[in-house]
C-alpha cells in the first residue's frame, strides 16, 4: 500500500507500507569465519519468514531542465520467524533425521535513511547514493537472548557512477563503491584441554571486518557505420575492475603454526580476498 502528494510542480511526498512474506531462508553460521551460507525452504518445522515495512520519502527535481533528480527516504521494518543454526550445531549435522532440528528461530528490526542524487541531462550524467541503516537479530537461544548485529549489517553504503559521452563513437564511465564491512563471531581466548585447542567465542557477530570499496572505470567504442551494416550495432569495450588493486575481504581463517606439545605454537588470523585489479577488453555485437 502507497500513496503520493505532490507538494509543487517538481516535488512531492511518498509513503508506503507493505507486508512480505518469504519461503527460502538463508542461515550462516557466524561462528565460523570461512563462508557458510546455505539456502533452506519453508516446511512444516520452518514457517515462512514475514517482513512489515515503513518507508516515507521526498522526492525532487532541480535545475532548469530537471536535470537533476533528488530523494530522501527513511525506513523501518520489522523481521519475524529468522532463521539461524543453533550453538554448536553444523549444516550437515542430522541430515539422516531432520535437519530442522539444526534451527532456532528469532526476530530483527531493520531502520536507515536513503540519500540520492542523479544527472539526467546532457553528455554527463551520473549519480550518488549513500544509504545509513542499522540491522539487528534477537533470538531467545543465542547470545543470551541479547540483540547483535545481523551478518549482513551494514552502516553505510556509498555508490557513485559517473557515465561521460564526448562524442557519438565515444562512452566512458567510472564507478566506486563503499560499504561498511560483513560481521562475524571471533574466539576471544583458547585454551588446551587434553592436546586440544577449544575456543571461547565473544558477543555474537561482535567482530567486523574492514571496509568493501573500489574503483571500476571503462571506455566503449562504437565502430563507424556504413550503409550496409546499419541494423548491426557493434562496440569495443574496454575496463578495469578494482583499479586500484583492493584486497577487499572476503572471509577470514586462522592460521597455526608450530607444535602444541612444544610449546611454540602460534595462532594467526589471516584474510582471504578475491578478484584484484582486471583488465579486460570485449567484442559486442547485436541486430
Amino acid at each position: 500500500m502507497s500513496a503520493r502528494l505532490k507538494t509543487g510542480p517538481r516535488s512531492s511526498v511518498k509513503a508506503g507500507w507493505s507486508i512480505n512474506y518469504q519461503y527460502v531462508h538463508l542461515a550462516s553460521l557466524s561462528a565460523t569465519t570461512t563462508p557458510t551460507d546455505v539456502w533452506l525452504p519453508s516446511s512444516d518445522l520452518v514457517p515462512p519468514q514475514r517482513g512489515r515495512q515503513f518507508s516515507a520519502g521526498y522526492f525532487v527535481d532541480l535545475g532548469a531542465n530537471r536535470e537533476w533528480e533528488t530523494s530522501v527516504e527513511v525506513y523501518h521494518k520489522e523481521l519475524n520467524n529468522l532463521v539461524e543454526y543453533a550453538e554448536n550445531t553444523r549444516p550437515d549435522q542430522n541430515i539422516g533425521t531432520n535437519p530442522d532440528n539444526n534451527l532456532v528461530f528469532g526476530e530483527g528490526t531493520s531502520y536507515g535513511a536513503e540519500f540520492f542524487l542523479k544527472r539526467k541531462f546532457g553528455k554527463l550524467n551520473g549519480w550518488v547514493g549513500y544509504t545509513w541503516s542499522k540491522t539487528d537479530r534477537q533470538f531467545e537461544d543465542l547470545n543470551n537472548g541479547d540483540p547483535f548485529p545481523a551478518k549482513f549489517d551494514r552502516r553505510h553504503d556509498l555508490s557513485v557512477v559517473m557515465d561521460w559521452t564526448p562524442s557519438e563513437r565515444w562512452n566512458l564511465s567510472a564507478a566506486f563503491v563503499y560499504a561498511t564491512g560483513n560481521t562475524l563471531t571471533l574466539p576471544i581466548q583458547r585454551y588446551f584441554l587434553e592436546g586440544n585447542i577449544t575456543d571461547v567465542y565473544g558477543s555474537r557477530n561482535g567482530y567486523r571486518m574492514g571496509p568493501y570499496h573500489r574503483a571500476d572505470i571503462s571506455a566503449t567504442l562504437f565502430p563507424k557505420k556504413n550503409f550496409e551494416d546499419r541494423k548491426v550495432e557493434r562496440r569495443w569495450v574496454f575496463s578495469i575492475y578494482n583499479l586500484y588493486n583492493r584486497a577487499n575481504p572476503y572471509f577470514l581463517f586462522f592460521d597455526n603454526e608450530g607444535d602444541l606439545l612444544e610449546g611454540n605454537l602460534e595462532i594467526q588470523a589471516k584474510q582471504v580476498s578475491l578478484f584484484p585489479i582486471l583488465p579486460s577488453v570485449s567484442w559486442n555485437f547485436s541486430f
